[in-house]
């Protein structure tokens, strides 16, 4: 994220500090301070606070540096202030990390992934590691695959939509056709990096509208519509961020040929697919049968599909790493062109390398590797049933349970049965085969009913008053679509491994509590009032209710928490 340098918050910062020796003139923004400055400056002793210029600004770089164990309270102290990892559902991103691995991360937390001759045993861990994705995602084994490590997903689908790019104009330009007008296609359920790599690459983004009828994921009989000669690709989703579902490799490979067959004069054949794994691509081969992914028509979701030649996956989300790791795969040699691989020799050797950034930390190579050594498919699958266990147990608690009185309608499909029967808690936890595959999340809204009985209730009140109890949970709309199913607004709960049934049932709970705590408040304004006057007084009391923001901020903290609803994939 860019953060601006305004002259605004440092002189804000000035102003808060008192000019005199008067204790009672502390600021109560002190309080985020560490013990030591807690004393210094209750003390009066502000010549010597002034020195450490702590107290003057926090966007400015000290004089004299503090002791170390200060700055370390100091910055502990207001740290404990971010929300509770563990509490936050609308992260993908893994928030647990084993004692036996911290040991692991700390021994190699020094080591640059990029110093390849300085480390070799990092680097042949990475290597083992790329040799084992490729095992996962059906690579064939007569092939030589290829793969680098990556700071995330992001990076990761910016070096495979380069990749096809360049392929795209090797074959345009051996034809003697321009390649000044290369587009690439995704579903409009595509997290924000698939279309960054579009804009920052010069190629045309085209996106395809998703519908209530598609599950709100790519629909490959639209492609019609979008693909012709000059398509470089096709971002295929394993895991939509908005509702969890996988888009189908199979189905979209099928069009592909269609619309390629019906277009013989093109010198672009072969569109090729690149999967975006980014939380699917470590839960699909650990948690799914084969005979499951076939029944919901995803039998070859990865290299095994003559179309696929690049799969990434975030090695931090479901591959349960600590942040910052990715990993991308090319299915062969031939999909990564030599002129875009950079060899280096100022390290000592001899270097071949593909990525947008350079020094980076090893450690989490190692996390990852120690990761696949200590659960095994054994492990993985264990950790992945719990959690897709956990997401149709709350999707039926949800739809089932009195409390909620038909009040919530489920969007997403983790607890549906493929043969369309209706599903019971025993077949989750008995026959977790039967259930239609996807990411284990749910996204949830409050039903028509409710809306018809409760008008003015906005569902972003659920997500402000789960927030009172420490749960994170991001309300947003859903993507653009061709029957106005965006002008839904959805809460979505990711259920991480380390997410528990009694917290599960603890967060049932505060949910059931919220939308009672609405419902109350909406009940108490009395009838008598103008149908806009109820409703504004309605809203207001409803934002005053669940943010403790002062009331010349509301506007702003509501459109600031509105525009950020995407940061929190």
């Amino acid at each position: 994220m860019l953060h601006k340098y305004t002259t605004h918050s440092a002189n804000k910062e000035h102003r808060d500090v008192p000019s005199g020796h008067d204790k009672h003139a502390v600021p109560k923004s002190y309080k985020l301070l560490s013990d030591s400055l807690q004393h210094l400056a209750l003390d009066g002793d502000f010549e010597a606070a002034n020195k450490s210029n702590a107290m003057h600004s926090r966007y400015t770089i000290p004089q004299v540096g503090l002791p170390s164990e200060t700055a370390y309270d100091l910055l502990h102290n207001e740290l404990t202030l971010d929300g509770n990892p563990h509490l936050n559902l609308a992260s993908f991103v893994n928030t647990t990390t084993s004692e036996t691995a911290r040991k692991l991360i700390l021994q190699n937390v020094d080591k640059n992934l990029a110093d390849n001759d300085e480390y070799p045993q990092l680097i042949e861990i990475t290597q083992r590691c790329i040799s084992m994705l490729s095992q996962l995602w059906k690579a064939d084994p007569e092939t030589e695959t290829l793969g680098c490590a990556t700071t995330g997903s992001s990076e990761a689908i910016m070096l495979g939509g380069l990749a096809m790019k360049r392929q795209w104009e090797q074959r345009m330009k051996k034809a003697g056709k321009p390649t000044d007008k290369p587009n690439i296609i995704m579903s409009t359920a595509a997290q924000v990096a698939l279309e960054k790599f579009a804009r920052y690459f010069d190629v045309e983004c085209r996106l395809v509208p998703v519908s209530h009828q598609s599950d709100h994921h790519l629909d490959p009989s639209k492609l019609w519509d979008f693909v012709d000669e000059n398509t470089i690709g096709v971002y295929v989703i394993l895991g939509t961020t908005y509702t969890g579902h996988l888009e189908s490799v199979e189905e979209v490979g099928d069009v592909l040929t269609q619309i390629e067959e019906q277009n013989p004069n093109w010198s672009n054949k072969s569109i090729p697919i690149h999967v975006d794994g980014a939380s699917g691509g470590f839960i699909v081969p650990f948690a799914f049968t084969q005979e499951q992914m076939s029944n919901y028509k995803l039998a070859r979701w990865g290299f095994n599909h003559p179309r696929v030649v690049s799969i990434n996956a975030s090695g931090h989300k479901f591959g349960l790493t600590t942040p910052g790791l990715g990993w991308i795969l090319w299915k062969d040699n031939e999909y990564l062109l030599p002129e875009l691989r950079f060899k280096l020799t100022y390290l000592g050797g001899v270097e071949e390398t593909f990525n947008l950034n350079f020094s980076r930390p090893g450690f989490q190579v190692v996390h990852q590797y120690f990761n696949l050594l200590n659960l095994g498919m054994k492990g993985y699958k264990e950790l992945f049933d719990q959690s897709l266990f956990a997401a149709r147990f709350f999707s039926l608690a949800l739809m089932e349970s009195e409390e909620f009185k038909g009040n919530i309608e489920i969007i997403s499909s983790i607890h549906q049965r493929i043969d369309g029967n209706k599903a019971t808690l025993k077949d989750c936890l008995k026959s977790p085969e039967l259930f239609k595959p996807g990411v284990p999340l749910v996204a949830f809204k409050l039903s028509n009913q409710f809306h018809e009985k409760y008008p003015e209730i906005p569902q972003a009140m659920v997500s402000s008053l789960l927030r009172t109890k420490g749960w994170i949970v991001p309300n947003y709309p859903l993507p653009s679509s061709t029957d106005k199913s965006n002008k839904w607004e959805v809460l979505r709960v990711v259920f991480r491994t380390e997410m528990s049934l009694d917290l599960i049932q603890l967060f049932i709970h505060h949910v059931y509590q919220a939308i009672e705590k609405l419902i109350t408040c909406y009940e108490s304004v009395p009838d008598v009032l103008s149908s806009e006057e109820r409703k504004d007084a309605i809203y207001k009391m409803l934002r005053i209710l669940a943010a403790p923001e002062s009331a010349e901020n509301e506007e702003e903290n509501t459109r600031r928490k509105k525009k950020n609803y995407r940061g929190t994939c």
